[in-house]
């Protein structure tokens, strides 16, 4: 088992950085900012398959983990971007538990002696999955179950206002029943949210190179304005 799985198991934290560009450098760098792993996007962002894979093997030039969020949870995408050397998927676009069983037995199909080694995270982000989260709870072989908030608050009538009352007490009913269930949350998380999140249990801490970059900019900036 990878040091990645156990701790996530054991409840982490573990910080994902999507790298933003399709970039083996930039994994490469973000490898020395004692990030955990990359998640390389292929949902919403512009990587190839090629990309995939050099971005794969300079995660493990880097000594962190790979994965790849795929665009559909389709048996042929998760077998193609499993074989270009990452460590394992994110997997969006699940609105119940049947499909998420289905991706599961997807990964054991391309790797029958050793799927317990790769990393399985789906993605609750639909009122219908959030209906169905019990059932979700239920399957062996998912590693993390990673809320969506923001298209969780489309589905809630409150597009991307994550921060609505009625949104937030979504996200942190469905975080506590995770959690109650021993399983690992996942969440975007914010500058100004990341205490909060981590204090009810959320095990793995999505952000964006991005993001690290633009408080990093601020920061400098103060220092600057200070001297």
């Amino acid at each position: 088992m990878s040091s990645f799985k156990e701790r996530l198991k054991a409840g982490g934290p573990v910080i994902v950085m999507n790298p933003d560009h399709p970039s083996p450098s930039l994994v490469e760098f973000i490898g020395r900012l004692g990030v955990d792993a990359v998640m390389i996007d292929t949902e919403q962002g512009s990587p190839d398959v090629e990309s995939v894979e050099n971005m794969a093997r300079a995660a493990k030039v880097a000594g962190i983990t790979a994965l790849v969020r795929i665009f559909a949870p389709e048996p042929w995408v998760i077998e193609r971007y499993l074989f270009r050397g990452v460590h394992g998927l994110v997997v969006p676009r699940l609105d119940t538990a049947d499909q998420a069983r289905q991706v599961v037995e997807d990964v054991r199909y391309c790797f029958p002696r050793n799927h317990d080694e790769k990393i399985v995270v789906v993605q609750i982000e639909t009122a219908a999955a959030v209906a169905d989260l019990d059932r979700f709870l239920a399957i062996d072989g998912i590693d993390c179950f990673f809320i969506g908030s923001v298209d969780l608050s489309k589905s809630l009538g409150h597009r991307g206002d994550y921060h609505h009352p009625a949104v937030k007490s979504v996200l942190e009913d469905t975080v506590a029943r995770i959690r109650a269930a021993g399983r690992a949350a996942g969440m975007m998380v914010k500058e100004g949210d990341v205490t909060e999140w981590r204090r009810r249990g959320v095990a793995f801490h999505y952000t964006h190179l991005n993001e690290y970059a633009e408080l990093g900019a601020r920061a400098f900036q103060q220092l600057l304005a200070k001297a």
